[in-house]
């Protein structure tokens, strides 16, 4: 009999063990599953305020290609094209990226002249990234305190202004912005077009 209750007392032990074991592991796995959860509400916000400083740094931008549109001399923040005589911003380079008669197509300032068919996109090969900072605290975020970055293209002054019998004589600028690259926060990019009118 007596030999019974002890096993029984040891039964009892073993069974305790396991389901201390099984509880430990449950509680390990709601832990992990609550890490994931913080994480990707944490990316979601990165992305969420990433955007807003982007759409902010884009509306920028255009500010600057419709002043550099409508400026005394035309796009003269644009590097000139000194071999072919070319209006400011309009490039005319025969090889891709630079040409070695012509100053870079490229300013320090995300100004960047005409591009040449079938060459990398400026925005994949590196460019001139200039970089637009909030001036507000409330546009502020984690991402944006290291900058946005923007680059405008001049694409050409021959588009048409999208009125019915108007001449194709419409600036197009492509804008592109992108959060600083760099660390573990969420990246995000976004590109637009935008038409001048003549001044």
């Amino acid at each position: 009999m007596t030999d019974n209750i002890n096993r029984q007392r040891g039964v009892t032990l073993i069974v305790v063990l396991i389901m201390v074991l099984l509880v430990t592991l449950a509680g390990i796995a709601a832990v992990r599953s609550l890490v994931l959860e913080e994480r990707m509400a944490a990316n979601s916000l990165d992305r969420s305020l990433a955007m807003q400083s982007l759409e902010n740094a884009l509306r920028y931008a255009e500010g600057i290609a419709q002043a550099q549109s409508t400026a005394t001399t035309v796009n003269d923040g644009f590097t000139a094209a000194t071999t072919s005589g070319l209006p400011n911003g309009s490039y005319s380079a025969t090889a891709c990226n630079a040409d070695k008669s012509d100053p870079s197509p490229c300013t320090t300032a995300g100004l960047c002249s005409q591009p040449t068919l079938g060459c990398t996109l400026r925005s994949e090969s590196g460019g001139s990234w200039a970089t637009w900072k909030p001036t507000a605290t409330s546009e502020d975020s984690a991402l944006a305190a290291a900058g946005v970055q923007y680059l405008i293209e001049f694409m050409g002054d021959t588009f048409a202004c999208g009125v019915s019998n108007d001449p194709y004589n419409c600036s197009q600028y492509r804008i592109t912005v992108r959060s600083a690259p760099g660390g573990e926060r969420a990246f995000a990019q976004l590109q637009s077009t935008y038409l001048a009118f003549p001044k």
